[in-house]
C-alpha cells in the first residue's frame, strides 16, 4: 500500500525545524501560560537541542551538514516522545494540565510533521518549480517596472480608484 502524500520536502522541513526551535526557545513558554516553571525550561531547552541539530542536518538549510537526513528525522521523533514523556517521568503532572499538555500538544505536532516530511527529502510537489526557479532568477527592478504605469488612465481599474 502506498504512502500518502508528503509535501515537506528537506528545505521546508529546516524552515520548520529552525522556527520552531526558535518559537519554544523564546515566546513559546509565555504564550503556554508556563513561564518561570520547571515545564519552560525543559521546553526551552527541547528548542535549543531541536536547533543545535538542525545546523548539524544534511538537508539545504544544514550548516554542517553531519547527520544524514534520515537521522534527523528519527531524532525528531525521539525528542518529541521524550518531551511528552518528561512531565510525566519528572512527577510534574500532578501540578495541573498546564505542566503536561503543552508537552503532549508539541509531540502531536512534531509526530504530525514527521508524518507530512518525505524521508528523502523530496517532497511530493505538483507544482512546476523550475519555473518557480526561473522566475527567482529575473532581474527583481524589472518585475517592479518596466517603464509602463500599473493603470492606465481610462481603464476599469483606474476609474474604480478615484473617489
Amino acid at each position: 500500500m502506498p504512502f500518502p502524500p508528503r509535501p515537506i520536502d528537506a528545505t521546508l522541513h529546516g524552515v520548520t525545524d529552525y522556527t520552531v526551535g526558535t518559537t519554544l526557545l523564546t515566546a513559546f513558554p509565555r504564550l503556554a501560560g508556563i513561564s518561570g516553571t520547571e515545564s519552560a525550561r525543559q521546553i526551552r531547552t527541547a528548542g535549543a537541542f531541536h536547533a543545535g541539530y538542525s545546523t548539524l542536518t544534511d538537508y539545504p538549510l544544514g550548516l554542517v551538514r553531519l547527520i544524514p537526513y534520515k537521522v534527523h528525522l528519527g531524532l525528531d521523533a525521539l525528542g518529541a516522545l521524550a518531551l511528552a514523556a518528561t512531565p510525566f517521568v519528572t512527577g510534574q503532572w500532578r501540578e495541573g494540565t498546564r505542566r503536561w499538555f503543552p508537552h503532549v500538544a508539541l509531540c502531536l505536532f512534531e509526530l504530525s510533521s514527521l508524518a507530512m516530511s518525505d524521508p528523502t527529502g523530496a517532497g511530493d510537489f505538483h507544482g512546476d518549480i523550475d519555473a518557480v526557479r526561473r522566475a527567482n532568477m529575473e532581474d527583481p527592478h524589472r518585475k517592479i517596472y518596466d517603464g509602463q504605469p500599473a493603470v492606465h488612465p481610462g481603464s476599469v481599474y483606474a476609474t474604480a480608484a478615484t473617489p
